[in-house]
């Protein structure tokens, strides 16, 4: 049985995607965003991404059986247009003829927004039992689910209305700062700077009414998050940050940097207070069902220092952070949903991450032939020619394998440089057009993470902040962060080899078992997905090098 999951809608939904799974086992998985090549895919159908999945499984749209929607899209319709959409039309709209051509349709379903995400998180987790919490800006009614796994069942046991949204909290305290919507980890990196200096009421006690007049979750939304921007420029006395600025050049960014170091004591006044609402819902949560494995999703997940806390409160045992934590993960979560409903258990890898489009080395010649591009063939020297190079201080740009499904890049579509090195980190986040307060992180091998860091985890996903030991900040400076702490990715052997002996050939000749490693792409782009989006990028940018596969491009 093929069954299609999907998120997207032509309005009020964002970060499109779909996954494709066969008897249980996850084949393929891609965000809308990477083919089109707009950040968020904000109101987008997911075309490219179904038509990736069906090409990766080597099936045609006859054979998918059912498709599975991440949200309960009649719901939201019927909200903004007062009336029903029924299954045919909804059908026509995500899976049209004129794009999938068949004489057979398959069954559309729709899973509740939270519980897409608490399926996601719990059934890609490994647990046989699990306390589940989600928390997102909303849902169609809720903003944070507390819920129970086990088995192939799970149990919603608490929710809360959108009054009680810590993500639209959170996107508040973004927007005032001026850092825009969809950025609230610039906002996370920036609270680290300041101080806790203002005193925000705890949101799950004293939550800000929606207006009354509004209908639709939308409407609901807007209203909540307008009267946060009151409330935090009542509290704080600070007007809102309405700098305009664009990243085309140092000077904007610099003036960008000045700008928002002014609410460096709000973002952290604002964390403080996320932390403490999250710490008393697992609490609570953990309390409810008595078991000590957590599993996390929703777009607040997705916060690493929060993420940090929650790993060291002795209520959890074992913590698991979905790596599609945003809404990107409905996809999977809606179909693992689906299956399970039908008594199929949904079947994942740890390097399930890794479920995008591949170019094989043939695939990639002929691009380079075609831009009529000099290069290298690298053969068994392929790891030693990118260690000398990372060394030698060189900025690379890494492309390998299957592309990764979520918001962080993992190695296969990254941009990797030299940790040793302080200048790195204003060179890199100057090519990324990025603020240059912002962090960068690295990629460990797993075997010697402790060399650098002072937890002993098991991060794969770079979900979680670590302390980064103070014996080797001056070995490492370009990934600590001003607060000493980094967002490490553990690397291990078994998930991504490639990867793996990459890093390990660098650490065999510095004694360093870390690369810094931050998303392949440039600006306001999302990461590259296929062999000409590395070139463009490459060539558009700052970088020295390309590793293609097995080919090497230098300037």
């Amino acid at each position: 049985m093929y069954v299609l999951g999907v998120n997207g809608w032509d309005f009020d939904i964002h970060d499109a995607s779909a996954c494709l799974f066969y008897n249980g086992k996850l084949i393929a998985a891609a965000e809308e965003e990477r083919f089109i090549r707009q950040k968020k895919a904000l109101d987008k159908i997911p075309y490219n991404s179904i038509a990736y999945c069906l090409k990766e499984a080597k099936i045609t749209p006859n054979e998918v059986d059912h498709i599975v929607m991440g949200w309960d899209v009649e719901q939201l319709y019927f909200e903004k247009y007062s009336k029903k959409l029924n299954k045919e039309e909804c059908l026509e709209k995500i899976f049209p003829k004129g794009i999938f051509k068949r004489d057979k349709d398959p069954q559309i379903h729709m899973c509740s927004h939270h519980l897409a995400h608490a399926s996601g998180a719990f059934f890609s987790s490994g647990f046989n039992e699990a306390t589940i919490i989600v928390i997102d800006g909303s849902g169609e009614e809720e903003s944070i689910t507390i819920a129970k796994g086990k088995g192939n069942i799970i149990e919603v046991l608490e929710k809360y209305p959108l009054e009680h949204s810590l993500g639209i909290f959170y996107e508040a305290l973004t927007v005032f700062s001026g850092l825009g919507r969809h950025n609230e980890g610039k906002l996370m990196g920036l609270s680290s700077y300041g101080e806790e200096i203002f005193e925000f009421p705890e949101i799950l006690e004293n939550p800000l009414k929606p207006n009354k007049n509004t209908v639709s979750m939308n409407g609901k939304y807007f209203s909540v998050l307008k009267d946060w921007i009151k409330a935090i420029n009542s509290i704080t006395k600070m007007a809102p940050n309405h700098i305009k600025y664009e990243y085309n050049s140092i000077d904007s960014i610099l003036l960008m940097n000045s700008s928002v170091m002014e609410y460096k004591n709000i973002a952290a006044s604002g964390q403080a207070a996320l932390e403490r609402a999250i710490v008393k819902l697992v609490k609570k949560a953990v309390n409810l069902t008595g078991i000590d494995n957590l599993c996390l999703s929703g777009g607040v997940a997705l916060n690493c220092i929060a993420n940090r806390i929650i790993a060291d409160l002795p209520e959890v045992n074992n913590l698991y952070i979905q790596p599609g934590a945003s809404d990107s993960g409905v996809s999977i979560g809606a179909a693992t949903w689906f299956l399970a409903e039908n008594g199929i258990a949904p079947m994942f890898t740890e390097n399930h991450v890794y479920s995008g489009p591949e170019f094989p080395d043939s695939s990639i010649l002929n691009i380079l032939k075609k831009y009529n591009l000099s290069y290298i063939e690298l053969g068994s020297n392929k790891y030693d020619k990118c260690s000398e190079l990372l060394i030698q201080n060189k900025i690379i740009g890494r492309f390998s394998g299957k592309m990764e499904f979520g918001p962080r890049a993992l190695g296969n579509r990254s941009i990797i440089a030299n940790p040793q090195n302080r200048d790195m980190l204003n060179k890199v986040n100057t090519i990324k057009k990025r603020e240059q307060w912002r962090p960068l992180a690295p990629s460990i091998i797993d075997e010697n993470a402790s060399v650098v860091l002072e937890e002993k985890i098991n991060n794969p996903y770079m979900l979680l902040n670590s302390t980064v030991k103070k014996e080797v900040h001056h070995l490492v400076p370009a990934i600590v962060h001003v607060d000493g702490s980094t967002r490490a990715q553990v690397v291990t052997r078994d998930m991504n080899s490639d990867y793996y002996e990459t890093i390990y050939n660098f650490y065999k000749k510095t004694g360093i078992p870390a690369v810094m490693n931050t998303s392949f792409n440039v600006g306001k782009e999302p990461i590259i997905c296929n062999p000409s989006d590395a070139i463009r990028s490459f060539y558009g940018s700052e970088m020295d090098a390309l590793l293609l596969g097995s080919f090497l491009i230098l300037k």
